[in-house]
């Protein structure tokens, strides 16, 4: 039974100013003793905010064991954010995932994950010594972004390995894109599968709007949300939510023990009430006026020759999507990613991500009107720059196929499915080649090749040991080979390929890849 709180208080905020205006002389960490002792660059930057900066403490609650106004404030978060439970993260969402994995498999045991997962999810399984089931990752051809799994794939998955004690879903991913939830619950639940959520990119999701539907809402039992990149905490704060018989709370506290620091950031914790307060005061309004601003700026890219920014028609495969996102494409003026996210740099334009020939912005509730405008003057005047690239890259993009269309590959059944898009050649090598990914040979747990001697070996002599890093090439931005697994001959092929192409792999040691780390 969720309780009923008043969401119009800051519980763990005004315990901070009480004990502040106590004028206590501290004896205790942190050695800045509320700021007197702090670097007078340090006072110039964070002066008012030096004396909340205190050490773990009696005199306030417990973070590990909350049982006064911290508990209280997340009791509100729980309300504010559809769950029954909710623990404040300190170590961001990669904590909270780990907490939540941990939670719930143990040595072992298995659980099934998307192979375009967080590397926070790959370093839970190293710290439980679960063991991965991947689903095969979608991505959109032209766009080169993932585009999640389908319910289908993941039931599909869930049949084959009945002994998975949870399955991991992103929700939406990085690009705003969501799954079927509610239909892989309802399936995992009849199953006796626990449904593990990263919703790292969806803490303000509001459907009456027309966003993707909250994973809380959909029946998930945990769900991990970034707090700090989409509502108004400081960064690294996030929150883990939870719901439901088939979570142990008691187990998710232990962790929070394990994971997070003895000495919490008291800052940090009350940035997170402050979070929620907002949002469960104006939420509504902030995300209209918010996605307003994210249509208003897509439209007008659109108009701007050369640049496409994709919306949720131009996304085929995408289940539902989030226009807080924006994809600036600036193929069609030769630009690469890196190059366009080059020029808008020197236009004063910050983006989150560049890939293939795309930069990805997030538009958020710290957004103005004015900033939006910049965007588009900034993105006009790169378009004014390249102009004389057009009539060129209209060239290169006609071909035989029919006008109109695009492609996205679904590697689980081996077949393309034709889209909209008309400006584009699937033909393309660089954002629309049709490549399969190498077949994962998990052969040991993550955990268990993690704590194996290695070695670096050449990469022609690799094939059939087990490989001792994670590669990842961008695009598709799904690895090609995990910790643990076999390098097979398909899996050297790839990287021949992705070589020849002129990609260079990300995770690593030898950026040439002319060694490799395996185990011994």
């Amino acid at each position: 039974m969720k309780e009923t709180w008043r969401q119009d208080r800051l519980p763990f905020v005004e315990s901070l100013e009480r004990y502040k205006e106590q004028r206590m002389i501290p004896f205790h960490t942190p050695g800045h003793k509320i700021g007197h002792g702090a670097p007078n660059l340090l006072k110039e930057w964070m002066g008012p905010a030096l004396p909340y900066d205190l050490g773990l403490m009696y005199a306030i609650d417990d973070y590990h064991e909350p049982e006064r106004e911290l508990l209280e404030a997340q009791r509100l978060a729980a309300q504010a954010f559809g769950a029954e439970h909710t623990w404040f993260s300190i170590n961001g969402t990669s904590g909270a995932i780990q907490m939540m994995i941990m939670s719930v498999v143990k040595e072992g045991e298995s659980v099934i994950i998307p192979r375009e997962a967080h590397c926070s999810v790959h370093n839970s399984l190293v710290l439980s010594g679960a063991k991965p089931i991947y689903m095969v990752g979608r991505f959109h051809h032209r766009w080169g972004i993932p585009v999640g799994v389908t319910a289908q794939d993941a039931i599909a998955t869930m049949d084959v390995h009945p002994e998975a004690k949870a399955i991991v879903l992103v929700h939406p991913n990085y690009y705003g894109i969501g799954v079927d939830v509610k239909r892989i619950v309802e399936a995992a639940h009849e199953r006796n599968m626990v449904v593990l959520v990263d919703e790292a990119h969806g803490p303000h999701l509001i459907p009456s709007l027309g966003m993707p539907v909250p994973a809380l809402v959909s029946g998930a039992d945990l769900v991990a949300q970034s707090t700090h990149k989409l509502l108004g905490s400081l960064t690294q704060t996030s929150m883990l939510h939870g719901q439901g018989p088939r979570i142990d709370t008691h187990r998710i506290q232990r962790l929070q023990q394990l994971l997070m620091s003895t000495s919490p950031n008291y800052i940090f914790l009350a940035s997170l009430d402050m979070a929620r307060y907002q949002w469960a005061m104006e939420g509504p309004v902030l995300m209209e006026r918010t996605l307003k601003l994210a249509r208003t700026l897509r439209m007008a890219l659109n108009e701007i020759p050369g640049i496409v920014c994709p919306g949720h028609e131009d996304i085929d495969g995408a289940f539902s999507f989030d226009e807080t996102k924006i994809i600036i494409d600036a193929k069609h003026l030769g630009l690469t990613a890196q190059e366009l996210e080059q020029e808008l740099r020197v236009r004063h334009i910050e983006v989150e991500l560049m890939k293939a020939y795309h930069v990805l912005l997030l538009i958020t509730i710290g957004d103005t009107e004015t900033s939006i405008q910049h965007v588009i003057e900034a993105v006009q005047d790169i378009s004014d720059a390249y102009t004389h690239n057009l009539e060129e890259a209209t060239k290169d993009f006609s071909g035989d196929h029919q006008d109109g269309d695009a492609l996205v590959y679904d590697q689980s059944n081996d077949k393309s499915i034709r889209v909209m898009d008309s400006a584009y050649d699937a033909s393309d090598l660089h954002a629309s080649i049709m490549e399969t990914l190498p077949t994962p040979v998990v052969v040991l747990s993550p955990r268990q090749a993690f704590y194996t001697d290695m070695e670096e070996i050449p990469l022609v002599q690799a094939c059939g040991r087990i490989s001792g890093e994670t590669i990842t090439y961008y695009p598709p931005g799904i690895p090609c080979l995990g910790v643990g697994e076999e390098i097979t001959e398909e899996v050297l092929a790839y990287i021949e390929q992705k070589r020849r192409d002129g990609y260079v792999p990300n995770g690593a040691r030898d950026r040439n890849l002319d060694t490799i780390i395996v185990c011994k």
